[in-house]
């Protein structure tokens, strides 16, 4: 143990956590450190899944009764900012109906998450397209 003097890899942690507020907001932190809706469906109404151009993949599963989903879950095996992504993606989507669901965009997920680094826009961009394409398996198959 250092006495007297920080642990250097506490000095490194604090300044990547300093670095992590200057380039995400707070929001996306918090989605990022603590996903919603996060998980799998044994019995969805519809699902579907895509791998995003960076290698993370996302999965999505909606329950749906007249028209509205009542229930949706997202899976992924990204970074913290597609956890942060697919939160709200689920958040924008549950307990709405379908056509309005159709109409979220990955501009959407950016202004709910207060900003986005250019780098970090095909998250929103795989959340949304994941979605939709979950609503396109339900109108295929009812």
């Amino acid at each position: 143990m250092y006495k007297g003097n920080k642990d250097p890899f506490d000095i490194i942690q604090d300044q990547l956590n300093k670095a992590m507020e200057t380039t995400y907001s707070a929001k996306t932190l918090e989605y990022s450190n603590n996903p919603v809706n996060m998980g799998r469906m044994n019995d969805p109404t519809a699902s579907a899944w895509i791998n995003g151009l960076c290698g993370d993949f996302m999965e999505i599963y909606l329950v749906i009764k007249d028209n509205k989903i009542t229930d949706i879950k997202f899976y992924t095996d990204g970074c913290g900012i597609t956890l942060a992504c697919g939160s709200v993606v689920t958040l924008l989507a549950k307990n709405k109906n379908i056509n309005d669901v159709l109409s979220i965009s990955p501009n959407n997920i950016i202004e709910h998450l207060e900003r986005l680094p250019v780098e970090n826009i095909h998250c929103a961009i795989l959340a949304a397209n994941t979605l939709h394409k979950a609503i396109a398996d339900y109108l295929l198959k009812y």
